[in-house]
């Protein structure tokens, strides 16, 4: 018997259940203020604002529905919104699995003041890839919605969405992962990791300042399309209909209950006395293949008359033969029941022979001490997770590349696999002929470029000067269930780097931080360079190449990190009660590591941390540590100095290395420069031309699509010193390459309730992480699959564990790590 345990709380929170479908929110009652969270990107609040009451007089299903008074200004370069955000407390997360689409009603009582102009989105947080403790919807998965729903006549409608995503959903067929919010994640709705949802309105424009407003009133937040494969009566709503049960004795009992039940008015009651089972299983057995993967989850709760000293309920799934003979079964315990319902789930692969299912609820207990136990069951449900794909697609072919010289990159191009479908392709490059993706100087140029677009651009960069170089390029497939493919290479391409600036060794002697740059324009030390017009665009427009250009320098020694900005504008603009983003000001993302094959995603900790700094008027700070109201340094600070010399202005700072290990980055590295060290690095200038409005971004990085702040993935690299090239003594030693495997302390630790792993890979293979208590039992497998090289993060809910001392395991191919982690309560 192996124990499973809970994945999932207080998830598909119900007031009801109707066949084929659940109601995620009825809208039938006014809703407490804390249930929504207000957003806006707008900065006045008589202007952008939503007004959330109950209408119990026009609704389209139950007793009301939310009614949604509304306006939004047109306050940014890109327009603006509003919107209501719900976030599912705790650790908790909604798991929609068990249906195919989400649906709404919608009436749109007043339509919008200016036509055409703003439409609803309706969005779903996939925590997937982060924690389930998030509160914070970017740093989930973002999903979109599109529905331009509000210039219609009144009425109700009800909108339809099917639980995927599609890159190509932008009238609401289905959600978008439009990579503007959020994180990368796996670039897959997960709708069993659905931390919360949001109901978004928003405006087109460039920042003109016109209000739009309007009413819409929202109902009945619906699941539907049930792919529960138990069909009628998985709630014993028709008593024991399709049900039947077996028992040890007289003594135990399974009855349908009509009293507490999780959802809709019955559930069904195990009941066993000590050393005694008993158990309900589906009359009818569900078909089934080889390969298939078959996810058996139920609410479950303890109903027993005095707690029976631990847990005795269970899921049970049977394979079977054509014969109905037995081939394999899996009894998983529900671990950590309690008093009040909760979500246990477990799924299996089916094995050889196997041609048919049946689902099995389990009571049983055999301790010796004399007590019963009772369980309750509701809400049962059967639902495949699809074959088990495990054969990894072909290489690619034809892989070249196509050098632009007088724009300094070449065009890498190669061509599917056949036979493929939603596969995706990574692309690497190294100045050596590549052999293997776990050669030294092997680096990852595109990550999960789509099926048919065939190609990725590399840009060549080299320090401080234009150099020619040959590089040599390897393409793999990664099907759409993870798989990766052997890699096909390229020969080598010839062409010339660009020259950039780098981050000097060398900071100026007589440095002060007082906005006269005279000491950084007399050394030699090479400044980046904008220009609007000319320089990546990341956001919003620029009216001409005078709008603003700016020269920034870089310097770092072994004690602090040096900056200096000199900002030539038309129009100097700064409010300190607006959003800091829509002020003239500058922003630094830096990764303090020697950057290895793979960019990270999102902002890392620890041995290889990414910071953001963000240069305002009136002080500096940063989100890693701090935050605007608890800045690093006021402007005045010996340390930092915004000078205006309107409508220009400069900056210089001096960040002292030590100063960075604080509060959430008290756990980095200390960073120490070495020559040739490789480092993540964006340089973004925001431009505002009138107050609180943003009219456009400028960046350094060429992947900066207004979204370097969802982390390295999106960012840019420069070197340390003037070479690219760094030696370390494990090099000269071995030989081996910077990226190894490697498994890194939890953080938090000690840590209540859940806690973040993170792990890197090599190369490509199977990796199993695993947790164990002080017995050495196995309580918990994390990760257990195929993936990618690189860093991952892996998430550890330990809610229902008693505090103490746990061990986690990773075994990658030939490597085995174990580490320790202390849980507190």
């Amino acid at each position: 018997m192996k124990n499973f345990v809970i994945l999932f709380l207080v998830v598909l929170y119900v007031p009801g259940l109707i066949l084929g479908q659940a109601v995620v929110q009825s809208f039938d009652t006014q809703l407490d203020a804390s249930y929504f969270r207000f957003e806006t990107s707008g900065a006045d609040a008589a202007k952008n604002f939503i007004v959330q009451t109950l209408d119990e007089e026009n609704y389209a299903e139950g007793t009301g529905a939310m009614k949604m008074e509304w306006s939004v200004e047109n306050s940014q370069s890109w327009g603006g919104y509003v919107k209501l955000d719900y976030m599912a407390p705790g650790s908790e997360v909604m798991d929609f699995s068990a249906y195919d689409s989400i649906a709404f009603w919608y009436n749109n009582m007043v339509a919008q003041s200016l036509p055409g102009r703003v439409h609803v989105r309706f969005e779903l947080y996939d925590v997937s890839h982060a924690s389930p403790s998030v509160t914070s919807n970017s740093q989930t998965e973002y999903y979109y919605s599109f529905e331009y729903i509000l210039d219609q006549e009144a009425g109700w409608n009800e909108w339809v969405l099917p639980l995927e995503a599609r890159a190509d959903a932008w009238n609401g067929e289905a959600f978008n992962r439009t990579g503007w919010a959020g994180i990368v994640g796996n670039d897959f709705l997960d709708s069993d990791k659905i931390k919360g949802f949001g109901i978004e309105l928003s405006i087109s424009g460039t920042g003109e300042g016109d209000v739009a407003t309007g009413t819409l009133l929202f109902d009945g937040l619906t699941l539907k399309g049930s792919k529960n494969a138990l069909g009628e009566n998985p709630g014993f709503e028709d008593g024991m209909a399709g049900w039947a049960s077996d028992k040890q004795a007289e003594s135990e009992y399974v009855e349908v209950k009509s009293a507490g039940s999780h959802s809709g008015t019955n559930y069904l009651e195990i009941g066993v006395a000590d050393n005694a089972w008993a158990v309900a299983y589906r009359e009818t057995s569900v078909a089934v293949a080889e390969k298939d993967e078959w996810k058996l989850s139920a609410w479950i709760k303890d109903v027993s008359a005095e707690y029976p000293g631990g847990d005795f309920a269970a899921l049970k799934m049977e394979a079977k033969d054509a014969n109905g003979t037995i081939i394999e079964f899996w009894e998983d315990v529900a671990q950590g029941i309690s008093a009040d319902w909760q979500l246990f789930s477990t799924s299996h692969i089916m094995p050889a022979g196997a041609t048919q299912l049946t689902a099995v609820l389990v009571g049983s207990k055999w301790t010796n001490d004399g007590k019963a136990a009772a369980y309750g069951f509701d809400d049962v449900v059967l639902i495949s997770l699809g074959q088990v794909d495990e054969t990894p697609p072909d290489a690619p072919t034809q892989v070249t590349a196509l050098p632009n010289v007088s724009q300094y990159f070449n065009l890498v191009s190669w061509i599917d696999v056949p036979g493929e479908s939603n596969e995706t392709y990574n692309v690497y490059a190294s100045l050596n002929p590549i052999n293997s993706l776990d050669d030294p100087g092997v680096e990852q140029i595109a990550a999960g470029v789509g099926e048919d677009a065939q190609s990725a651009i590399h840009y060549l960069i080299y320090p401080l000067k234009e150099k020619e170089l040959t590089y040599y390029y390897a393409v793999e497939c990664v099907d759409k269930v993870e798989n990766v493919g052997p890699i096909a290479v390229s020969s080598g391409i010839k062409n010339v780097a660009d020259a950039v600036p780098t981050i000097s060794l060398n900071p100026p002697a007589d440095f002060a931080a007082d906005g006269d740059l005279s000491e950084w324009y007399d050394s030699d030390i090479m400044p980046f360079e904008f220009v609007a017009t000319v320089s990546h665009t990341a956001g919003g427009s620029f009216v001409d190449e005078n709008d603003l250009v700016s020269a920034v320098f870089m310097a770092v020694d072994d004690d602090f990190l040096y900056m200096a900005f000199d900002v030539f504008d038309d129009i100097f603009s700064f409010d300190p009660v607006g959003n800091f983003w829509e002020d003239d000001m500058a922003e630094v993302y830096i990764g303090l590591y020697n950057k290895g094959m793979y960019k990270h995603n999102g902002f890392l900790r620890g041995e290889e941390p990414d910071y953001k700094f963000i240069h305002l008027a009136d002080r500096v700070f940063t989100e890693q540590f701090g935050s605007q109201s608890n800045p690093l340094y006021f402007n005045g600070n010996k340390n930092y100095a915004y000078v205006t010399l309107d409508p220009d202005w400069s900056i210089e700072i001096k960040v002292p290395l030590d100063s960075l290990l604080q509060d959430g980055a008290s756990g980095d590295k200390r960073f120490h420069p070495v020559n040739g060290m490789k480092l993540p690095l964006d340089i973004a200038f925001h431009d505002s031309d009138s107050p609180n409005v943003r009219n456009g971004i400028m960046s350094y990085s060429p992947f900066n699509n207004d979204n370097s702040y969802q982390g390295a993935q999106n960012w840019y690299h420069t070197w340390v010193g003037d070479t690219n090239q760094m030696v370390t003594g494990l090099e000269q030693k071995t030989g081996k390459p910077l990226n190894a495997f490697d498994l890194k302390q939890n953080y938090p630790n000690p840590f209540n309730p859940t806690t973040t792993i993170e792990y890197n890979l090599a190369y490509n293979t199977s990796v199993k992480i695993t947790v164990f208590n002080m017995l050495g039992q196995q309580i918990k497998v994390l990760v257990d699959g195929k993936h990618t090289a690189g860093t991952h993060l892996v998430n550890f809910d330990a809610t229902h564990y008693a505090s103490g001392v746990y061990f986690y395991q990773i075994e990658a191919g030939d490597f085995v790590q174990i580490r320790k982690m202390l849980l507190v309560k």
